[in-house]
């Protein structure tokens, strides 16, 4: 009899579909593969659903049915047994002064259904084995231990100091410290054979999330080994972050809107084989790990730029974290490439701001915006092939332009500080004649200026079109090429460039942004501005209450009457502003004030009859923030 052989099926990689909101229909798919899955995202992205379509496919996964081991999720308001013995939380009468207690006995044998710390606790009293496991990690942190003991109130938690035996509840202790207690207990768990978290990180110091993240490692793998689980975690935390290879990168999920399916890099993708891709993450530092969780990235070459940049963005109102945005300095010039096509896998709205020499020195940044699908269109439009041929066509007329006029390029070259990278100092008279043609053609004197100013006519039409790829170089040369004072040369660039940006508080943001017009556009680009515009609220809700209360008034209306009416318009919200009857025999008026002290407004108070047009009135009392161009 012939011998049958069967071969077990991996589950791996474990795909996980589930339902977008508000997607017509429209189905996300996840990959998971064994080891530490992270999802991360902004707020509202999705995240916490994902974690729990995640959760409910893996009750239906055989290695775990088979081996009896659980499927346990930890929520982010998981620490909440413990709030009414830490803090005013269900009563405003105080917090309750007995010791914190959590659980009943009978729920010990179901302790993995929890989505609180209370499910860990129960499964730490059950285990002097794991209770072990744990109080080693808390001694070495912060010389304590854990004490659970039953009382009619349920489990007690105490904390024991190592050092001196005191203990104490635990309503007293730090909620970084329960929260790890119960972390732990569910990390070194063996009887969970996948653990999902929804931010870890939660009261946690940077150094000890770090440490949790540790822990994880240690533990997590293919569940089909006892040893070993599945770990899942949505965070916010670049510490939390498991991306130190490049074949880390498919095993983090990122997401952007709850409407919209998450972004995961394929793990058999093409670029995941490049050399230089690999050598950027190897050295990936807090700021770069930080940036994932951004949803625009502005890349600057260097700590300079960053410097000026953000304290730029900072003085002209240009709120980056309010739009999800991050400027991330690179190593040089010839990294902005390889960092722009990470965070176009990661789904990044991808920005650069460029010195002159990657313009001038080579093509290399061109021909990759050449090569972004959108850039065809953009070409077509300017009457071009694609940006790369018009950039190959400037760059042999700007070639013929230093050729014919030697003598006056030698000249404005030796007059134009060249700060850019010094590998080839053979290219210096390039850079800065490219430099001059695009921001003083004219100082080139006489029949040069005039060619001069139509070279820059021409490379302005290149300019604008990378522009709108997010392509942006700086035209002055280097970040050092604007500032006003240069006499710190003897400091080093970064120490420079802070003494620089120390003096934008001492200058009108309307001259910053014409003297720094090359980044301002950049910032706008990477997070167009959307300032907090309390006007445009305001507007909706004084329209809406303007013409119902004209309408309903009469001459003698008491003030409180004109209120009534517009409370029943719009509600409470009406009481923002207050209305006064400033009706005469001749013509009704009513005088309209804020009555809030927190939206006070030098247009107010201001009055109004029924003869006039309340949408040009509002409009002009409530005019909003300008736009920006």
């Amino acid at each position: 009899m012939n011998e049958v052989i069967t071969t077990e099926v991996s589950p791996w990689p474990f795909d996980v579909r589930y339902q977008l909101i508000g997607g017509e229909g429209k189905d996300a798919l996840l990959r998971i593969n064994p080891y530490i899955t992270t999802l991360v995202g902004p707020n509202g992205s999705g995240k916490t659903r994902a974690l729990r379509a995640i959760k409910t496919e893996l009750l239906n996964l055989e290695t775990l049915k088979t081996s009896n081991r659980k499927i346990h999720f930890l929520s982010a308001g998981r620490s909440s047994p413990f709030e009414n013995y830490r803090a005013s939380a269900n009563s405003p009468h105080g917090m309750s002064s007995g010791d914190a207690a959590v659980g009943q006995a009978t729920w010990a044998t179901q302790w993995w259904k929890f989505e609180s710390v209370t499910g860990d606790l129960l499964a730490l009293d059950s285990r002097p084995d794991l209770k072990l496991k744990v109080e080693a990690r808390l001694q070495q942190l912060f010389d304590r231990s854990v004490e659970l003991k039953w009382t009619q109130n349920g489990m007690t938690v105490r904390i024991i100091s190592v050092l001196n035996g005191d203990d104490y509840a635990a309503n007293y202790e730090a909620s970084g410290i329960l929260q790890l207690v119960a972390l732990l207990s569910a990390i070194h768990n063996d009887n969970i054979g996948a653990l999902l978290i929804d931010e870890p990180e939660i009261s946690l110091h940077p150094q000890h999330q770090a440490f949790l993240l540790e822990e994880m490692e240690h533990v997590a793998g293919d569940p089909s080994d006892p040893k070993k689980k599945l770990i899942i975690i949505a965070t916010h935390s670049a510490s939390m972050l498991a991306l130190r290879r490049i074949d880390d990168l498919p095993k983090i999920i990122f997401f952007t809107s709850v409407k919209q399916a998450p972004t995961q890099v394929s793990s058999g993708a093409d670029i995941l084989k490049r050399s230089k891709l690999a050598a950027l993450i190897a050295r990936l530092g807090t700021t770069h790990r930080t940036a994932m969780f951004a949803e625009h990235i502005l890349l600057v070459e260097g700590p300079s730029d960053e410097i000026i940049t953000s304290q730029l963005a900072r003085k002209l109102g240009l709120r980056l974290l309010a739009r999800n945005a991050q400027i991330l300095p690179v190593t040089g010039k010839g990294e902005f490439i390889e960092a722009a096509k990470l965070f176009h896998l990661m789904n990044k709205r991808v920005a650069l701001l460029a010195d002159l020499d990657a313009l001038a020195d080579d093509n290399a940044l061109v021909c990759h915006f050449s090569d972004l699908p959108e850039a065809a269109t953009i070409a077509s439009e300017i009457g071009r092939k694609n940006l790369a041929d018009l950039d190959r066509y400037l760059r042999d007329a700007l070639s013929t332009f230093m050729s014919r006029y030697k003598t006056e390029v030698a000249a404005a070259a030796k007059a134009y500080p060249d700060w850019s990278s010094k590998e080839s100092s053979a290219l210096a008279e390039r850079r800065v004649t490219l430099a001059r043609i695009l921001t003083d053609p004219i100082s080139f004197g006489g029949d040069t200026a005039a060619e001069a100013a139509s070279l820059r006519t021409q490379y302005e039409v290149l300019l604008t079109a990378l522009g709108r790829l997010g392509c942006f170089f700086l035209r002055r040369g280097a970040i050092e090429n604007y500032y006003d004072t240069l006499e710190t040369a003897d400091n080093g660039k970064p120490d420079r460039a802070a003494i620089e940006a120390a003096q934008f508080d001492a200058r009108k943001p309307h001259e910053l942004a014409m003297h720094y017009n090359d980044i301002r556009a950049a910032l706008l680009h990477a997070a167009p501005n959307q300032l907090i515009d309390e006007d445009q609220v305001l507007r909706m809700k004084l329209g809406a209450i303007l013409t119902p209360v004209l309408l309903g008034m009469k001459a003698d209306s008491s003030d409180a009457q004109l209120d009534a009416i517009a409370r029943n318009t719009i509600g409470t919200d009406a009481e923002v502003f207050k209305l006064t009857n400033k009706s005469t025999s001749k013509q009704m008026r009513i005088r309209v004030d804020i009555a809030s002290p927190l939206f006070e407004r030098a247009t107010f108070p201001f009055e109004i009859s029924p003869s006039d047009n309340p949408t040009a009135i509002v409009q002009q009392v409530l005019p909003g923030i300008p736009k920006q161009a």
